[in-house]
């Protein structure tokens, strides 16, 4: 680990980079992924804190393996996130300091700036959350133009993506009780009329479960302090997606017309163009509809 560290710094830095001493702290297993924090102590004195995950699904904890599949194309599409499309001074997403990838040897480790402890979902106040929005647009104006050859390891939200949605509830629903088939039958068919429209939406780069429990609070002011960790999730889909995921949960309506109004008004600014606060509307509901659908 400290040789991995060392030269994923001495790369980051253009300098030979010589760790003294490296503290770990084990973290409880709440994630799919083993974590640790490194308290790292460089030559001179200087200290680097550091969180380090180990992405290798043979060693998820035991409670992801009976929901999640050991697949390393997650884990993968995360690294190359943060080699090729994050940009911690654009995003303020984390510094990458170094990485191994070898299957041969069955390490696939990832060491990342450490963002602190402070999450996003243990708060309520609408300023951290309209924040989040805020960063939300920002991300999204900023990678609607990305070339193909920088997204082309993420998932695509396209037709494909959109019909296999519809096959997978079809399936599911004479497994449903009668209220709740009729009631999805109804969403699903309204769904179906409107796979095209979904297919044909402007895309750009997408976080997929931009959720409060995914994004950190730096001790900053502003949407500075605003960090969105955990990107295996990531795909080129429609801005709306990210959206749909910040504002759900029990919020009031006044609550989630806060988040989509700050998310607008700041897409408009950063897109430098007229949006349409209709048009803006009907997608969020086409999304909301299919995104219900997905988790079922």
């Amino acid at each position: 680990m400290v040789e991995t560290l060392e030269e994923g710094l001495f790369r980051l830095r253009g300098r030979p980079v010589r760790i003294l001493e490296m503290l770990r702290e084990p973290l409880p297993s709440v994630s799919s992924f083993h974590r640790e924090r490194l308290r790292v102590t460089l030559e001179g004195g200087k200290t680097l804190r550091v969180f380090f995950k180990d992405l290798n699904p043979e060693h998820q904890t035991e409670k992801a393996r009976t929901v999640r599949a050991r697949d390393l194309a997650p884990s993968l599409r995360e690294l190359r996130m943060y080699q090729s499309v994050l940009s911690p001074q654009r995003d303020g997403t984390l510094y990458l300091y170094a990485s191994r990838w070898e299957p041969e040897r069955g390490l696939y480790w990832i060491f990342l700036e450490d963002g602190g402890r402070t999450l996003l979902h243990n708060f309520v106040d609408m300023g951290r959350w309209t924040a989040a929005a805020r960063w939300a647009a920002r991300f999204h104006a900023a990678t609607r133009s990305l070339p193909d050859a920088q997204t082309e390891f993420l998932p695509r939200y396209d037709e494909a993506h959109y019909r296999g949605c519809l096959d997978r509830v079809e399936k599911i629903l004479p497994n449903l009780g009668a209220p709740e088939r009729e009631l999805v039958r109804c969403g699903l068919d309204c769904y179906a009329r409107r796979i095209k429209w979904l297919s044909a939406l402007p895309r750009c780069v997408i976080h997929g479960q931009l959720f409060g429990r995914n994004i950190m609070l730096r001790r900053a002011t502003g949407d500075r302090r605003i960090i969105v960790i955990d990107w295996a999730t990531a795909a080129v889909g429609p801005p709306a997606f990210d959206l749909v995921s910040l504002t759900s949960g029990k919020w009031t309506e006044e609550q989630r017309l806060a988040m989509r109004a700050a998310y607008f008004e700041e897409y408009r600014a950063a897109m430098g163009q007229r949006l349409d606060r209709e048009a803006f509307r009907r997608e969020l509901a086409a999304v909301s509809l299919y995104q219900s659908l997905e988790w079922l």
